[in-house]
């Protein structure tokens, strides 16, 4: 498998080339979101909803935290590429491929062992309990296949390969609208059936990933006998991963203390903002893929001290993105209940989604800016410091708008909206004092 040099030729094209492959495996995997929403919502009521948002929004949010963790170690492939050092390349992926599988261990066992503390914590409403604590419980029981599929993804974008993850990204979501319709529709497994569903896909998906990987000639040897812990870079790719990991675990703990709160003004409140931030994920994924591939090619030009290309690699990752965005916006303020009305046809659901919609698209415009900044920082190394905009943005300044808004002012949904741009918006500001400040320009490995 060769290399992609991002250090040279025309930054625009090959940004948007790097970055599609990106998006459209978010699109599929979000349009299984919203199949499976779909599928839940039609045989299992408003509660069914309810149920697989909040446990799924637990067991995403506390699994990525350990994948960001392993994220170091891509930060780390992507600078080797750049300084075409294949032997730090293949003791690097060997690393992060031990990494995973022992945290994946430890994970896995420590939120089973959880499950309903973590559950009581998000304020769940009793009438959904049982079922959510089950969608949890199976998820976290396959979370191994998730950790697996996203240490090779990680280590293969980060030698500038985007489109085989895609490929085995858009099958996993395939084969996993199938078995939602097989087993909550046709079986009546109920929520749990959306749960094995999403395991299975995801082991299938693991699997040949690995068995493509085993039959290609790649650095990137998956076979457990290959499978070397070199400390040095263990220590290397903890330093990098950690505050990233830091960062997702505290950017959850701010995101799930803003869902508990909207799960304390019900069931429909609940499934307003799920249904709604299927819409919002939708609409925010080019700004994540650009910012996602803005990162690999930061890195490599960083690991070659090219330092005015990586700030025009930024400068067209935020023009690209701004221009999406703004579309975005405008659509889905035009259209913001008939969108809303393909996904429920609850009227109570519809009314509280429709407020935190209207709002929360505002934030459209705001991460256009975020994740090319974010791309510079992370790209560079400088994951030590990315984790401050997002504890400002998550918990500092998200969080107690959110809960003055719902307690104080009693803006109920819409306060929960109004919180999130806020959030970004403080983000922005400080990503940009580093961005100017240049010590992204020193590199960390």
């Amino acid at each position: 498998m060769s290399f992609y040099d991002f250090t040279s030729g025309n930054i625009r094209p090959e940004l948007v080339r790097f970055s599609i492959p990106f998006f459209l495996t978010s699109l599929i995997q979000s349009l299984y979101n919203i199949a499976d929403i779909k599928v839940v919502g039609y045989f299992c009521g408003n509660e069914g909803i309810a149920a697989t948002s909040i446990a799924g929004n637990l067991t995403w949010s506390l699994t990525y935290g350990i994948i960001a963790l392993c994220d170091g170690g891509a930060i780390m492939v992507s600078q080797y590429v750049g300084r075409k050092s294949d032997r730090d390349v293949r003791e690097t992926v060997s690393t992060v491929f031990a990494m995973s599988l022992l945290l994946a261990a430890v994970s896995t066992l420590a939120l089973l062992t959880f499950s309903d503390p973590l559950l009581r914590l998000l304020n769940t409403p009793e009438e959904v309990f049982t079922e959510a604590r089950d969608y949890f419980r199976i998820c976290t029981a396959g979370s191994v296949f998730i950790f697996g599929y996203n240490a090779m993804a990680s280590v293969l974008r980060g030698m500038g390969d985007s489109k085989t993850p895609m490929y085995f990204g858009v099958a996993s979501c395939l084969v996993n609208i199938v078995l939602d319709v097989l087993f909550v529709g046709t079986l009546r497994m109920n929520v749990a059936g959306a749960a094995y569903a999403t395991v299975i896909s995801q082991a299938l998906s693991m699997l040949g990933f690995a068995a493509y990987l085993r039959r290609s000639e790649s650095v990137v040897d998956v076979r457990l006998s290959s499978l070397r812990l070199n400390p040095q870079k263990a220590l290397t790719m903890l330093r990098l991963g950690l505050p990233g990991s830091v960062q997702s675990f505290v950017v959850s703990g701010g995101f799930l203390m803003v869902s508990a709160l909207t799960n304390s003004l019900g069931v429909s409140a609940a499934s307003g903002v799920a249904v709604a931030g299927k819409i919002n994920n939708v609409c925010q994924m080019p700004a994540v893929a650009i910012g996602s591939a803005a990162a690999a090619m930061v890195g490599q030009n960083v690991g070659n001290r090219n330092f005015d290309r990586a700030r025009d690699v930024l400068r067209n990752s935020i023009r690209i993105s701004l221009v999406i965005a703004s579309a975005a916006f405008i659509i889905v303020q035009l259209l913001a209940k008939p969108l809303l009305g393909l996904l429920t046809g609850e009227e109570e659901v519809l009314s509280q989604g429709l407020d935190y919609l209207r709002v929360t698209s505002l934030d459209y415009l705001l991460t256009a800016f975020v994740f090319p900044l974010n791309a510079l920082c992370n790209g560079s190394g400088h994951t030590m410091f990315t984790m401050i905009p997002s504890i400002v943005s998550s918990v500092i300044a998200r969080v107690p708008v959110a809960y003055f808004c719902v307690r104080v002012l009693d803006l109920r949904i819409l306060g929960i909206g109004i919180a999130t741009p806020t959030g970004t918006l403080s983000a922005i500001l400080i990503c940009t004092w580093f961005y100017f400040s240049n010590r992204w320009c020193k590199s960390t490995l």
